[in-house]
């Protein structure tokens, strides 16, 4: 099934809020148009506390080009009350861009319960009026038992429904949580539940505890979980997501919006994010990036810096750091590159790697949104490549649309050039390359994306080998009795015997031919 690239997504009020403009997988670039003006997705939101504002929102605007900002409304309505309300969000963080309100479900994981009802949290947020705004949910979190996290569940989908009679304010788009934590049952169950009603995007709830503790392939299958049963067309938000190394992944899982505060809590504890690890600045022997900080401040100034000084230094950096891989994604995005990218990125840590081995699990359903062809070569890097959606998509396409012609000569070509072996009846050979991963490659597919744009290593790894035999045992099940003889230009010392094992099912047929032949120009 092939998806349109552009995809609008109506308010309640009216207008579109997300157009997307360009997918690989299930990662898009996209335009999230606010009251307060258009903003480019994946994004990260920095998280502002309203009332302990290390970087002002308006500072974050000009000098990082950050497009939306996050904020919390309890404890603005804590801290500002009905000033708030007077002077709107905006005003009241004088910020012109657009805005964000959580309602307080963080502070519920944290402590247990707030003092504001889902009526009042709701109201509060129409009144104040940001671009964006959540409902009250009650998150499962990762330690509560199947009972709890049915009982989140039921409440936050009850509130869900109530919210929309609450609401009042035309231009606030409004996000719907998706609870259940590790339960994937649940998680699907209310994802469907809540896409069904009038909500703009939404937020997958719980991954706090998950990120914190490096439980990566539970954070596939909570994302992949949710993605599966929400609507396509709406923005997705990770709650809690913000450091760079595992914002490639989840881009590719298809989130489009995260928030975090990790860059001021980090620099608090004066810890420096990389795009793929974190380091405190004991740990550094010199500063390994090239962001304004960085280079315009040695590390001895940033360690003797005032603590206030040395705060905002560290945040602006991780400021950087974060905006740097997002723009990284989308470039990637654009380039028809982003797996590549994420397979780069996830062998930056162990559990990242099983997390994107993880991922494999859903290349199915993952290979329905990709594009059919991109700008950029197909490039294998390793044995997770093997999952990509070009690979998937073609060992299908092959399997259900693909019939040889008929000819009496079939010759198996085991080489990534387009050498073509010199033939006594060239016309009536059917010339098939053994390609990996992709497998068989009969000559007249060579020029269908990706068959004709690759770059793989020519010394072999096994799963290169393993599905590649496998698609050859396949195709010579199914067709070889299409053919009177079967040549096979054999190359021990990259397949082994395996080439040969592989053809031992067509008997008497088969006819082995050293590949060296090839650059002797003997005629077979």
């Amino acid at each position: 099934m092939e998806k349109s690239l552009s995809v609008n997504h109506a308010r309640a009020g009216g207008g579109t809020i997300f157009e997307i403009l360009h997918r690989d997988g299930m990662g898009r670039v996209g335009k999230l148009s606010t009251s307060h003006g258009d903003v480019t997705t994946p994004t990260l939101m920095p998280v502002i506390d309203p009332s302990d504002m290390v970087l002002p929102p308006q500072e974050l605007r000009t000098d990082f080009g950050v497009e939306l900002v996050i904020t919390n409304a309890y404890l603005a309505l804590r801290r500002f009350g009905q000033e708030a309300i007077e002077r709107g969000i905006h005003g009241t963080l004088d910020y012109d861009g657009p805005i964000m309100t959580d309602s307080g479900g963080y502070q519920i994981l944290r402590y247990g319960a707030i003092e504001v009802g889902p009526e009042e949290i709701v109201r509060y947020q129409d009144a104040i009026a940001p671009d964006i705004a959540t409902i009250l949910d009650i998150p499962t979190g990762i330690g509560a038992s199947r009972e709890r996290a049915l009982e989140t569940v039921r409440t936050t989908l009850e509130r869900a429904k109530q919210a929309i009679g609450f609401r009042s304010n035309p231009k606030v788009a409004w996000c719907g949580p998706v609870q259940g934590g590790i339960f994937s049952d649940l998680v699907a169950e209310y994802a469907r539940e809540i896409g069904r009603l009038d909500y703009q995007l939404h937020a997958i709830g719980s991954p706090v505890e998950l990120l914190e503790n490096y439980r990566y392939a539970e954070i596939v299958d909570l994302v992949m979980t949710a993605k599966q049963h929400l609507p396509l067309e709406r923005l997705v938000h990770l709650f809690g997501a913000g450091h760079p190394m595992i914002l490639a992944l989840a881009v590719a899982m298809g989130c489009d919006l995260f928030d975090s505060a990790a860059y001021v809590l980090y620099a608090r504890g004066g810890r420096y994010m990389t795009s793929s690890k974190t380091l405190r600045l004991d740990e550094l022997a010199c500063l390994p990036c090239e962001c304004k900080i960085c280079t315009e401040h040695s590390l001895d100034e940033i360690k003797k810096a005032r603590p206030d000084e040395r705060v905002k230094l560290l945040a602006k950096h991780n400021l950087h750091v974060t905006f740097g891989e997002l723009r990284r994604i989308r470039q990637a995005i654009v380039e028809g590159r982003l797996w590549e990218y994420v397979e780069m990125k996830c062998r930056a840590h162990p559990r990242l790697l099983n997390a994107l081995r993880r991922l494999a699990r859903y290349r199915d359903y993952i290979e329905r949104f990709d594009p059919v062809s991109k700008p950029s070569a197909f490039c294998y890097l390793g044995p997770e490549s093997a999952d990509r959606p070009e690979v998937v998509r073609y060992a299908k396409r092959l399997a259900e649309r693909y019939r040889p012609p008929h000819l009496p000569t079939l010759a198996l070509v085991p080489t990534f050039e387009r050498e073509r072996p010199k033939l006594e009846k060239p016309g009536q050979t059917h010339i098939v390359r053994l390609i990996p991963p992709f497998g068989v490659v009969p000559e007249e597919l060579e020029d269908v994306y990706p068959l004709g744009q690759f770059q793989v290593p020519q010394e072999l790894d096994e799963r290169q080998i393993q599905s590649t035999v496998a698609a050859l045992s396949n195709y010579l099940q199914k067709f070889a009795g299409y053919y009177e003889r079967i040549l096979l230009f054999d190359d021990p010392v990259h397949w082994g015997t395996t080439l040969v094992e592989a053809c031992g099912q067509v008997g008497e047929k088969l006819e082995v031919i050293p590949l060296s032949s090839l650059a002797s120009g003997e005629v077979v």
